[in-house]
């Protein structure tokens, strides 16, 4: 899939005259996907999707054929061992409730590192701050006992270990009860600009100074040392580096980080220690490894190949957008 190299403008594939390279069923838009998968070899086709309107031309198509087990061999130890990792999460989960109900929720928590967080009371349509989705949380809840058993629930990036401790008959609240509410609200709004702020003070200061702990110190902020973590591994007050700041495996040994958001917690991080890959493990996951950021470059370059093809038919009135329908608020399914 290609324009010719002369007359792309496409800062992503442009030096590559456009080339997208090959991509697997289901892994574009529906419209882009019908028409690489449907139109001939050398044909060159315009098609309008949600981002604009494309010109595409297939120049290579090939069967869908099987892999020998070498290439596939990593590809698979990687999925399998996110299936077990993911296997041992559940299970830990389910366990969980049971230890909790066994020794209460302050000791368990106390027990295995987490934070244990006392909510206000919640309707069906709260959001819980600091979970990125906390409906299952929510309505696992409603099915609890005031003071009964824990139960666990799914957060969007792991689970939550819950105990109900009293009903609230639905009513509508008054200014007292409410005015707590409302100044939290604010703080809720204003508190992502505060500690962005803070944090990158923090990071200017550590950076001048080459000392963490004196800035740390200056700003009132606390320092803390994790264990050796991997790319997955969790950080109590920080969350999975991987997710959460997945530069910091690329600085070196006494390097101090930029700031980094992490829900209601923003970090600066100083390597006191690194421990780098072995050639065995290099060797095992390169497959895996390689596919994974070729996916990723594909994806990038596919955005901004799109990004810079609805410029430009902009720029040439090719294509006019309804500002107040391309605004309007679309059905929930």
């Amino acid at each position: 899939m290609q324009t010719r190299q002369k007359n792309s403008e496409d800062p992503g594939s442009g030096a590559q005259g456009g080339e997208l390279g090959f991509a697997r069923h289901g892994t574009m838009v529906p419209e882009f996907d019908s028409a690489i998968f449907s139109q001939k070899i050398g044909d060159t086709k315009i098609v309008k999707t949600q981002f604009g309107y494309h010109i595409i031309q297939v120049e290579e198509r090939q069967t869908a054929h099987n892999q020998p087990l070498s290439e596939v061999k990593p590809a698979i130890e990687a999925t399998l061992v996110r299936q077990k990792e993911t296997q041992a999460e559940a299970a830990y989960a389910q366990a969980s409730p049971t230890e909790a109900t066994k020794n209460g929720l302050a000791k368990t928590a106390a027990a295995h590192h987490l934070e244990l967080i006392n909510t206000p009371s919640l309707n069906a349509h709260s959001v819980i701050a600091g979970l990125p989705d906390g409906t299952q949380v929510i309505s696992k809840a409603f099915t609890l006992k005031p003071n009964g058993d824990p139960a666990f629930a799914p957060t969007g990036e792991g689970f939550a270990i819950l105990q109900g401790t009293g009903t609230t008959p639905a009513h509508a609240p008054t200014f007292a009860d409410y005015k707590d509410h409302i100044a939290t609200d604010y703080a809720d709004e204003k508190l992502p600009a505060l500690l962005a702020e803070k944090t990158k003070e923090l990071a200017d200061k550590a950076k001048a100074s080459g000392d963490l702990n004196k800035a740390a110190k200056e700003v009132g902020a606390t320092v803390k040392t994790s264990d050796l973590v991997g790319d997955s591994g969790q950080v109590p007050d920080f969350g999975q580096v991987g997710s959460v700041a997945p530069d910091l495996f690329n600085l070196s040994v006494g390097a101090i980080s930029g700031p980094s958001n992490a829900q209601r917690t923003g970090v600066v991080a100083k390597i006191l220690d690194k421990q780098e890959p072995t050639a065995d493990e290099i060797a095992k996951n390169l497959d895996a490894t390689r596919e994974q950021v070729l996916d990723q470059r594909r994806e990038e370059a596919f955005g901004i190949f799109v990004t810079a093809a609805e410029d430009r038919y902009k720029k040439a009135k090719l294509i006019l957008i309804n500002a107040k329908n391309a605004k309007a608020p679309q059905p929930g399914l």
